[in-house]
């Protein structure tokens, strides 16, 4: 069998999924299949390049090697073949993006589609979903986190902060903090996001003074979209994203609570995946450049 760069492309993907039915569920094509050409490019090289097991499939010393090198030659490979065919500052292909479920519905579902307009020939794919995602697992090309962030091996680029707020019904709030004091709130019941970094309490600060706020609940949720519809029965409070609240804020559907205390912030970052060369695809670049704008008119 003649071994074709489709191929090694075909055994990167077997090393960042782990596993060749995965494998070939992603190419469209029979594990078979994939089987024989990697027995092929073995055969080939000859050498064992993946150890095989019906749990995970995992380079064996060899195959570390060669998908280490490989990837920077396909990476090269690609970059020179973008360059050559004049395309290198047009956006094209399909762009894959991760967000959480609400922020990608509100804004970022909008921003592509807008961006679309633009570029005829790129297409993208946005995965809602309020859990993080693997980017090299999932063949993600951007990821949209908010808060802190843990992923040493991935580029990052800072897009904006967003603010924290404290809301509730006017009825619940009328009936449960007519005072408006401290005490009060520290006794309301609190609708939780269950992937909150902190889920048990926040801090707010004003004048040099820091005051802990339990986050008592007997219901956690995990889609804002969700504890949003609650806290708008009357259901409890919430501490969440002031983007989500903000309209509801404004016409007096929703009370903000101690809006003049200081509550924190939570980064929101873009994340793409790392390459050797250094080299960004447009697509990526320029969906990037567009969230940074786009961020700037978003009250976060």
């Amino acid at each position: 069998m003649k071994i074709g760069i489709d191929d090694m492309r075909m055994f990167l993907r077997i090393v960042e999924l782990g596993s060749l039915r995965m494998t070939a569920i992603e190419l469209n094509t029979e594990p078979s299949r994939v089987t024989r050409r990697l027995n092929a490019l073995e055969e080939h090289v000859g050498i064992k390049l993946i150890e095989r097991s019906k749990v995970q499939s995992a380079p064996t010393e060899a195959g570390q090697l060669y998908y280490d090198n490989m990837s920077r030659i396909i990476e090269e490979l690609e970059q020179i073949e973008v360059e050559v065919a004049g395309a290198k500052d047009t956006p094209k292909g399909l762009l894959r993006v991760s967000c959480p479920v609400d922020f990608g519905a509100q804004y970022v579902s909008l921003w592509a589609s807008e961006l679309q307009q633009r570029h005829a020939k790129l297409e993208i794919e946005i995965l809602l979903s309020d859990q993080y995602v693997d980017l090299m697992h999932d063949n993600v090309d951007v990821a949209i986190r908010i808060g802190q962030l843990q992923d040493s091996t991935l580029k990052s680029r800072h897009l904006g902060d967003m603010r924290m707020c404290v809301v509730g019904h006017p009825d619940y709030v009328n009936a449960n903090i007519p005072n408006g004091s401290r005490e009060e709130l520290a006794n309301c019941e609190f609708i939780r996001y269950q992937w909150l970094a902190t889920p048990d309490m926040f801090t707010m600060k004003k004048n040099n003074q820091a005051l802990q706020i339990p986050l008592r609940g007997r219901l956690s949720v995990n889609n804002v979209g969700a504890i949003a519809n609650l806290v708008h029965t009357g259901a409890g409070l919430h501490y969440g994203p002031i983007w989500l609240f903000g309209e509801d804020i404004q016409n007096g559907k929703l009370v903000e609570l101690f809006a003049d205390w200081e509550k924190p912030v939570y980064p929101v970052h873009a994340l793409y995946k790392y390459t050797r060369t250094g080299y960004l695809p447009a697509k990526v670049r320029t969906f990037i450049d567009t969230l940074v704008s786009k961020m700037e008119s978003v009250q976060l």
